[in-house]
């Protein structure tokens, strides 16, 4: 196991260009924990990973890992191992030499190697296929190969690029349990690259979310969903997304939705001198009550029934906003109805900056 610190990584791929492909990451990835880099394609967060790989140089800064700087280190002498999206298996091998490739390329005895194959093998449901080829096995159960090789490694550091993408939703979901149950179990610092803000939430014990290179914020799940710290962030982490919508500053701690009725006290924000801000508020803590054609806050869009949810998007003069109700609604398209925030937590951003108030 081991300690990974990022201090001030960036990468460039042209000197000629000014911008950055990562730019100026700076946090620590403590010993043992699980760590995810979540963002949207094109964020960074694949290159950040490889860089920690040693599979892409660094351009400025360094990746200090279990004490030691490794920038300029081989991918083979840093001690890790990397879980693919695409499995990464020979097809001309059995499962069991699939999962005992690295440990012959390190010419480890023999004996050792049957025994840690044996081993990474149970612990994930594979010794009754370790005779197979890649082939005749599952996604689910590729997936489970290339896990195998990569904990029989016993590396102190796990990186996975985006390993559950493949797969279907039930497999994705079944899967991600048993990832959750394997890290406990083996316990090595664990760097998982994801777009799904779900994945990153229910495996993670921390989370750095990424935008255009940058890092928005680096917290655990609750500090990510409770207190977003930009606007980027609170869009982005919460399903469904959170509304984001123009707000008009009433009074030292007060807010209304433009176009509406709907007045939010926000008694933690810092208004200042500002006349209008960007006010967060999530569609499971908003709530709808009937309108008048002469008095709502909007008119109902569109109805979508989940079974112990429906979601309902409102056209507001502000633009659109998505109220999730428990179970099924009794609203339809056309509807006019006013809006209830009284049971939100309220979330404010600075209009120009987008940092959280």
């Amino acid at each position: 196991m081991a300690e990974i610190q990022l201090q001030g990584v960036s990468k460039k791929y042209s000197p000629k260009d000014d911008r950055y492909a990562v730019e100026h990451l700076t946090y620590t990835i403590p010993d043992g924990s699980f760590v995810s880099l979540l963002g949207p394609s094109g964020c960074g967060k694949s290159t950040t990973l490889n860089m920690i790989a040693g599979l892409e140089s660094v351009t400025d800064g360094s990746i200090i890992v279990d004490g030691r700087a490794v920038e300029d280190l081989e991918p083979h002498k840093r001690d890790l191992a990397f879980v693919f999206q695409d499995y990464a298996l020979y097809p001309h091998l059995s499962v069991a030499d699939n999962i005992a490739f690295g440990l012959r390329m390190r010419k480890l005895p023999k004996a050792e190697i049957e025994q840690r194959v044996r081993e990474a093998a149970t612990k994930l449901e594979l010794e009754n296929h370790l005779g197979r080829r890649p082939k005749a096995l599952s996604g689910g159960q590729r997936q489970r190969v290339a896990l195998a090789r990569a904990i029989a490694r016993r590396p102190g550091v796990l990186l996975f690029d985006e390993p559950l993408s493949n797969l279907d939703a039930l497999l994705r979901d079944k899967t991600r349990a048993e990832l959750k149950i394997l890290h406990a179990e083996i316990g090595a610092t664990s760097v998982y690259v994801t777009h799904d803000q779900e994945e990153a939430m229910s495996l993670s014990d921390r989370i750095a979310v990424m935008s255009a290179g940058r890092l928005e914020q680096y917290g655990t799940p609750a500090e990510i969903y409770r207190t977003p710290a930009t606007e980027f962030v609170a869009g982005f982490v919460g399903k469904p997304r959170m509304n984001i919508v123009d707000a008009a500053v009433i009074g030292p701690h007060r807010v209304r939705l433009e176009g509406t009725s709907l007045e939010v006290d926000v008694p933690d924000a810092d208004l200042g001198e500002r006349s209008a801000v960007r006010l967060g508020l999530r569609p499971t803590e908003c709530a709808l009550v009937a309108g008048t054609a002469a008095e709502n806050d909007g008119t109902v869009l569109v109805v979508e029934p989940l079974g112990n949810a429906t979601d309902i998007m409102l056209r507001i003069a502000g633009g659109e906003f998505v109220v999730r109700e428990a179970g099924f609604s009794s609203f339809a398209p056309g509807d006019p109805v006013r809006l209830d925030a009284r049971a939100a937590a309220p979330h404010v951003f600075d209009a120009e900056t987008h940092l959280r108030l």
